[in-house]
């Protein structure tokens, strides 16, 4: 999980540390069918997953049922339901007050358990058959246990030792996705929005109360653009926007004398946890492909892209500044 790598001087005060190699095997088996019944308007998709993982000679595992319903209303459109549970070996622990880049995938022990989440989803699709283009729209509630967080204080730069800091806690996301999507033709694409919230609950974090996750990000559109020029030249453009990710913010400064009640000491204040959203990021991608002819034996081609073209600038971190 930490590696520590120092060369030179440093290294009087400061060793060199490979950290805890922890080894995973990890396997998974699934079963599924699919019934529909004749001359039905109805399908069901029934499935089963076994999965489990052996780390420092224990086993973890369990069974993770799906379900799937759909009901067509006519040839254009059709009502959808689903349930599904999954479990997650692997944990993402991610920090909201430090901007260097200190997520963590951490595996499972025998004090850090499994994830495990539990989401349902409902959706309507309609495909418009003259312009052959689909649009669909989906509600979905996530239920989770055994999410993974810091310990407030933490201290994450030199530390060997993750696991004790490490809290486990549960948490609930739902939201909407709309989506409309044109498959064929020689102009082709989608354009996709989604509104979501995203919720952890950890008795010792945040005095016991609900707080966003850092993830959390209420609006989501991404429009994806396909034009063919001709036999040999397409281009392809991506415009992404998202809310910006959730932080906590120092709000204030209060003084305290000091320990040998000669000076003051500023003591910082926070306000809640994840409360407050950084910046709105957005960005243009474009590609540009040339495709050899269908007609010659060797077949190719090139790919020229480019990311983030008007070069917007993303936000990393808040700096506090005094006037």
């Amino acid at each position: 999980p930490n590696v520590i790598n120092t060369q030179g001087d440093i290294e009087d005060f400061l060793e060199s540390n490979k950290g805890d190699v922890l080894e995973t095997f990890e396997i998974g088996a699934y079963i599924e069918d699919v019934y529909k019944p004749d001359s039905s308007k109805w399908e069901f998709r029934m499935g089963m997953r076994l999965s489990s993982v052996i780390i420092r000679d224990k086993l973890f595992g369990g069974v993770e049922p799906r379900l799937a319903v759909k009901y067509d209303l006519n040839d254009n459109s059709n009502l959808k339901l689903s349930y599904s549970n999954m479990r997650q070996y692997m944990h993402l622990v991610s920090s909201s007050t430090v901007a260097l880049p200190t997520d963590l995938w951490y595996p499972v022990t025998n004090d850090v358990k499994p994830q495990i989440s539990h989401q349902i989803a409902g959706g309507y699709s309609y495909f418009l058959k003259k312009i052959k283009t689909h649009i669909s729209a989906e509600v979905y509630y996530k239920y989770m246990l055994n999410l993974t967080e810091y310990r407030e204080g933490t201290n994450l730069l030199l530390n060997s030792n993750f696991e004790e800091d490490l809290l486990q806690g549960s948490g609930d996301s739902y939201g909407m996705e709309l989506l409309v999507k044109k498959d064929e033709g020689r102009w082709n694409g989608w354009i996709g929005y989604t509104l979501s919230w995203s919720n952890r609950y950890f008795d010792e974090l945040n005095g016991g109360e609900q707080f966003f996750a850092k993830y959390d990000r209420r609006h989501n559109l991404s429009i994806v653009q396909n034009l063919k020029l001709s036999d040999n030249w397409s281009v392809g453009a991506v415009w992404v926007f998202s809310t910006g990710s959730k932080f906590t913010p120092q709000i204030g400064l209060y003084a305290m004398p000091d320990a040998s009640s000669t000076g003051i000491e500023w003591i910082p204040e926070y306000a809640k946890r994840n409360s407050v959203s950084m910046s709105a990021m957005h960005r243009l991608d474009l590609n540009f492909v040339w495709k050899s002819s269908d007609r010659k034996k060797f077949k190719g081609e090139w790919h020229f892209g480019g990311y983030n073209v008007y070069k917007r600038a993303s936000p990393m971190r808040v700096e506090v500044v005094s006037d």
